[in-house]
């Protein structure tokens, strides 16, 4: 097998869909900005031929596939100029994790993790996290972004490397940390890495100095931080978390067992009025993990932690991210649920209550209601949040508009070659200095025909105007007839979309 396929065989993934970017120049901050855009067809062999033959735009592949399955995953380190990549390798290779550590096209990391045969995307998920979390990398992104797909989603794609072989910005290291310039030099470091199954990947889990029953059932979070005591500056906030795991678990003893951990894993502990603070804060049941804040975000494990007795739970606020917008006059959005893909109109995103719905049909979850205010706060922030390849394409032809004309081009074509002008009154399209002239009623009948019922009346000649059509005066014998004309271009015109198109797909 050649370098070419074996590279297209690791970077297998979803095959209905892909990615595609236009590199740019670095912008202020040392980022190098493209143009990047989802393609809702078929990967060809030319799109990967383009991709390693160092042309643009570049390839990005889609982990998951359509069984719900992967055979790589990957952390995306989204840092700019000045990542030390060697720091980070030789923390990789002294505890032997097989992982594969890019450059990426930002400059930071991708760090691979491959394996042999398919595995879940949730477990794949699964793990990968937790190495995100014992690098330091826990609120990184992580590939595949879903666990679920179903007809319609498309998920979350990846840039892949080696694009430019002659000046790579793209490229793997080795355990050393030098750079595999050569796509040869990758295949061969992959086969030393690729794992059969993903329990072959073992992690070294922190624990505790002090007994480990002390946080029994606590979330992973406070167990990673208090392996090697909670930092000065954040004892805070530290005990204020562990106060809400032992109000929990302890919570006839909660004002004694704070003192206790604020004794045994603060050195030097919190002041008496401090602590004071922080138990009548936590003996308020209100209050709750504060999961957001950076401390426990960079080591999160989110659904371990829903699994713990102590953890988040049902508490735990829905992960809800990865907003698209397929462009068509009835735009349908796609978001990402707790790792499962929703496809919603716009009522279904515009209402928490239609959200649900959505949710329970498509993904067999039920969130807890919310108030229409935090509802409409939060999609406002999904759509602020949106980048240009979050917006989907649509062919012309799926929409009302390139309907419509495909429909009004078959007819003109069919009836086009009136002889002279009095055929006009037999449904029949006369010509005339570059324009096509036809009786409305006409083309009416001949959409019935079709049971063509996509628009009004009214809003079937907006769209006639759109294509520059408009009413006309045509003298016929004696009689002035009226009529509708269009320039005759329109016979070889096609429809898109008046928005900005992303994409630039090869047409075939």
């Amino acid at each position: 097998m050649d370098d070419k396929t074996k590279f297209i065989e690791i970077f297998t993934g979803l095959d209905r869909a892909y990615g595609q970017t236009q590199s740019r120049e670095k912008n202020e901050s040392g980022k190098l900005e493209g143009r990047s855009w989802l393609v809702k067809e078929p990967i060809t062999i030319d799109n990967w031929n383009i991709h390693l033959e160092g042309k643009e735009p570049s390839l990005g592949i889609v982990p998951i596939n359509d069984d719900n399955q992967c055979k790589w995953g990957a952390i995306d380190i989204d840092s700019y100029d000045g990542f030390d990549h060697q720091k980070l390798i030789k923390k990789i290779v002294e505890k032997k994790i097989p992982l594969v550590v890019c450059k990426s096209k930002s400059g930071g990391a991708h760090i691979f993790l491959f394996v042999s045969e398919p595995v879940l995307a949730k477990d794949m998920q699964i793990k990968l996290k937790e190495i995100a979390v014992w690098l330091g990398y826990g609120d990184c992104e992580i590939f595949p972004k879903q666990i679920e797909l179903n007809s319609k989603g498309t998920g979350n794609f990846l840039n892949l490397p080696y694009n430019h072989p002659e000046f790579p910005t793209r490229y793997a290291f080795d355990d050393e940390g030098k750079a595999l310039i050569e796509l040869s030099s990758f295949i061969q470091h992959y086969e030393t890495k690729v794992v059969s199954q993903l329990n072959k990947v073992v992690i070294e889990k922190p624990t505790t100095k002090k007994k480990d029953d002390d946080f029994k059932g606590a979330p992973p979070c406070l167990i990673t931080l208090a392996s090697d005591g909670f930092p000065e500056g954040s004892r805070n906030m530290a005990l204020f978390q562990l106060g809400v795991y032992l109000r929990q678990r302890f919570p006839e003893e909660l004002e004694k067992k704070i003192d206790e951990y604020n004794a045994k894993y603060f050195k030097p502990p919190l002041v008496s009025r401090e602590v004071l603070t922080i138990y009548k804060q936590v003996e308020d049941k209100k209050y709750f993990y504060r999961c957001d804040e950076p401390m426990f975000k960079t080591v999160c494990e989110k659904i371990k932690c829903q699994s713990q007795k102590f953890g988040v739970g049902n508490a735990a606020s829905n992960e809800i991210y990865g907003l698209k917008k397929w462009e068509s006059d009835n735009p349908v959005y796609e978001l990402t649920h707790n790792g499962k893909v929703i496809i919603l109109t716009v009522d279904q995103l515009s209402s928490h209550a239609e959200y649900r719905k959505a949710c329970i049909a498509q993904a067999n979850e039920s969130p807890r209601p919310m108030a229409p205010a935090i509802w409409a706060d939060m999609v406002q922030t999904l759509l602020s949040n949106m980048q240009q390849d979050d917006f989907i394409q649509l062919p012309g032809e799926v929409t009302a508009k390139g309907q419509y004309l495909h429909q009004l081009q078959i007819f003109l074509f069919n009836n086009k070659g009136a002889k002279d002008r009095q055929d006009v009154l037999q449904g029949m399209v006369y010509e005339l200095k570059d324009h096509l002239f036809f009786k409305p009623q006409a083309f009416r009948d001949f959409l019935k025909t079709k049971r063509f019922a996509k628009a009004s009346d009214s809003e079937q000649y907006k769209m006639f105007e759109e294509f520059k059509g408009t009413t006309a005066k045509l003298k016929v014998n004696s009689n002035v007839e009226h009529c509708w004309k269009v320039p005759n271009t329109i016979l070889e015109s096609e429809y898109k979309l008046s928005k900005k198109d992303f994409s630039e797909e090869e047409a075939y």
